[in-house]
């Protein structure tokens, strides 16, 4: 959807992929436990796997009814296979789909990553938004390798964004603020047509936009901040939750004209783009569960 855009404020630049204290290398936590050491960023099954996602959700709309079925159907068993155990929450119309991966020490509260899946009618969203769901499968499977977790995560694939968002506001709904450290949603982050690796944080938090700046310099990617609403992050807002989203430069004009369209093909898909955004991603999400 996206609208009410404001203003756009410069972020950090890019630090390199060896800049920051661990680098994109993983790290070990704080009390040196090396049994709580993160994965690295740079995983060999990570384009091939954002590639399979965007291939699969792209190979038609997700508008109609059944097309969303086949989507769902999709998602849980690929949330299945990564260990995760998928379940739906349904509201009028449609029906999110979902999963919670507990914490293992401690007892913060939880972090919620998410991403629409479904798309308007005859476009079969490669880049809106099926490179979001995929950065959100791909930031579940990172956490399978992240053994000391102390918040639970739960990752979700909103149903119908396209028609108001009713999929986040059902699932904001059935959540508490103070229960929730942070809701960080995804929407087009797969076009980079000037090849300047730069990503958009639409209504950050401050401490949320701290959190991308420093995970930025670690990727090598530059971040900026703009006031765009109109999804999913913005249903999360309007109920008093920490929310931030991430998305392609849609304020500074580098996004795809694609959106909405029948073109918007997984062909188009930047998919070296796709990999920095899944790893900036996980980056924030890795560090925020096991600092």
């Amino acid at each position: 959807m996206k609208h009410a855009v404001v203003a756009v404020v410069l972020g950090v630049g890019c630090g390199g992929a060896g800049a920051g204290d661990d680098g994109p290398d993983g790290g070990v936590a704080p009390d040196g436990d090396p049994a709580c050491t993160r994965p690295a960023l740079d995983a060999p099954w990570l384009s091939g796997y954002l590639g399979d996602v965007v291939g699969e959700l792209a190979a038609a709309p997700r508008a109609t009814v059944t097309q969303r079925n086949t989507a769902r159907a999709y998602l849980a068993n690929q949330l299945s296979i990564l260990g995760w155990s998928a379940q739906e929450h349904a509201f009028n119309n449609g029906s999110n789909v979902y999963a919670t991966l507990p914490a293992t020490t401690g007892s913060e509260p939880e972090i919620i990553v998410g991403a629409h899946f479904d798309t308007v009618a005859g476009s079969p969203g490669a880049n809106d938004n099926a490179s979001g769901t995929a950065v959100v499968l791909a930031v579940a499977r990172y956490l399978q390798d992240v053994p000391c977790r102390n918040a639970p995560v739960t990752v979700v694939m909103f149903d119908l964004e396209e028609a108001g968002l009713f999929g986040s506001r059902a699932f904001a709904a059935q959540r508490l603020p103070a229960q929730v450290r942070a809701v960080h949603t995804i929407d087009q982050v797969a076009w980079d047509a000037d090849g300047d690796r730069r990503f958009e944080l639409e209504l950050p938090t401050p401490a949320l936009a701290d959190e991308y700046r420093a995970s930025a310099q670690r990727v090598g990617v530059t971040v900026t901040t703009t006031t765009t609403e109109g999804t999913d992050h913005q249903a999360f807002r309007e109920r008093g939750f920490a929310a931030i989203g991430l998305t392609e430069e849609y304020v500074g004009g580098d996004t795809s004209p694609y959106r909405h369209l029948a073109m918007d093909t997984a062909a188009t898909v930047a998919m070296p783009y796709l990999e920095l955004a899944a790893k900036l991603t996980a980056d924030v999400i890795m560090r925020e569960v096991s600092p």
